[in-house]
């Protein structure tokens, strides 16, 4: 590729993409992602809100049933429906089918011109439940939170991602309720959770999966510092920054390990699976330039590894969350993107020739509008949805919020005189 060229986003071939996504039967392979059909209905929505594209109103109506019947009587969400009989178990409610859910409230109700609509997204989520249900999941040996309870008890491992989607589920559940209140719940422990993140941070700076397992990552990277970030409850980039320097014991070589997550990119003619072919490096002298920046850059997640749409995502995210936008190379970024894994029917393939697929094609989207790319709305990053979309969430738990207290302010059965 030249370096005078410079491709675009096709919206209008993703707009295709989704709305085939959307509309129709998915392709077999996404057979094994039957239990989490949440998460995929998620990334699905969240593009089409992203591209600007808006839903109808039988599909928001449609979008909203069908997400409160995957709800969990003792709290949460489930991934996906059951194939059992009426009456028989609802299966078991994870952490990652509940922060999904929630987001696709907020995305089935965005939109529409109503400020009731938002401030109504929650209605029919049993919040109380829900947040006791979570503070059930953090394991006392750690501060760690674990993915679902199997008979009352903590499991899924220590992994950070279930602390960066618990800390989702809480900021878009409690608000700033204080003991005393109405929705009051009993809290986590907030500061042996966040001693739990800051250690996850490995000798290169990365975050790695836990405090065990000490191999840094970029979307591990991404998902502690929202993690932190949503703990905080920041109201700007400053706070963020901030929630990072508090407690991240090596903010330098943090930056240094995102940094290096670009590299020149050269093997526009790699194959698919191809894992002998190496990107990442410079086979010859003669290929050494120094006329100027790189016509293309890659992103990898772990050090000596290809590059993935998926990592221009959690660097570029993880970042924007430091406030060190300026350490990514957009350009080359959005040419790599754009010109490399966009694929011709709309979407993001994982790498060179690959075929578009939810996850990569969502994640190359946000990754692109972290970067302002103008054809997509703005991003919000802890949240990894727009930023409409994050401001309708805030307006749904306040109005959630205000229904508890209006509901218990007319409980005579639970003022203590009977």
């Amino acid at each position: 590729m030249a370096a005078t060229e410079s491709p675009s986003l096709d919206v209008d071939r993703h707009i295709k993409y989704w709305k085939r996504c959307h509309g129709t039967f998915l392709p077999a392979p996404y057979t094994s992602n039957d239990s989490t059909r949440l998460t995929l209905a998620c990334f699905i929505i969240s593009s089409l809100d992203l591209l600007q594209s808006p839903l109808t109103p039988p599909e928001r109506a449609a979008i909203r049933t069908w997400v409160l019947s995957l709800q969990h009587p003792d709290g949460g969400f489930c991934g996906s429906a059951t194939h059992a009989p009426t009456g028989a178990s609802a299966g078991d409610a994870n952490l990652a089918a509940t922060f999904f859910a929630l987001v696709l409230l907020a995305l089935a109700a965005v939109g529409t011109g109503s400020e009731k609509d938002e401030q109504n997204a929650f209605a029919g989520v049993r919040r109380k439940r829900l947040l006791r249900w979570l503070k059930r999941l953090q394991r006392n040996e750690d501060g760690a939170v674990a993915q679902m309870l199997w008979e009352g008890e903590p499991v899924g491992g220590h992994d950070v991602r279930n602390s960066y989607m618990a800390a989702g589920i809480r900021w878009m559940m409690r608000g700033n309720v204080q003991m005393g209140d109405g929705g009051w719940v009993e809290d986590l422990d907030i500061k042996r959770w966040t001693e739990f993140i800051a250690g996850t941070q490995t000798h290169d700076g990365g975050m790695g999966e836990t405090t065990s397992h000490q191999e840094s990552h970029g979307g591990y990277t991404f998902c502690a510092l929202s993690a932190l970030s949503l703990l905080s409850k920041p109201g700007s980039a400053g706070d963020r920054a901030k929630a990072a320097d508090e407690h991240i014991p090596d903010r330098a070589q943090l930056l240094k390990f995102l940094a290096h997550r670009q590299f020149t990119y050269h093997a526009e003619e790699e194959m698919e699976r191809d894992e002998d072919e190496e990107n990442f490096v410079e086979k010859e002298l003669a290929q050494l330039q120094l006329d100027g920046p790189p016509a293309l850059i890659g992103c990898n997640g772990r050090w000596n590894k290809k590059a993935d749409t998926c990592y221009f995502w959690w660097a570029a995210g993880a970042l924007s969350l430091l406030g060190q936008e300026s350490l990514l190379r957009r350009e080359p970024a959005r040419n790599y993107l754009t010109g490399i894994t966009q694929h011709r029917i709309g979407g993001f393939g994982k790498t060179t020739g690959a075929p578009p697929d939810i996850y990569h094609s969502y994640l190359g989207l946000t990754a692109l509008a972290v970067m302002g790319d103008p054809k997509l709305k703005p991003l919000h990053a802890e949240l990894c949805c727009s930023v409409e979309v994050a401001a309708c969430i805030a307006k749904a738990r306040d109005g959630l919020l205000a229904a508890e207290k209006a509901r218990a302010a007319t409980n005579w059965e639970n003022d203590g005189f009977w």
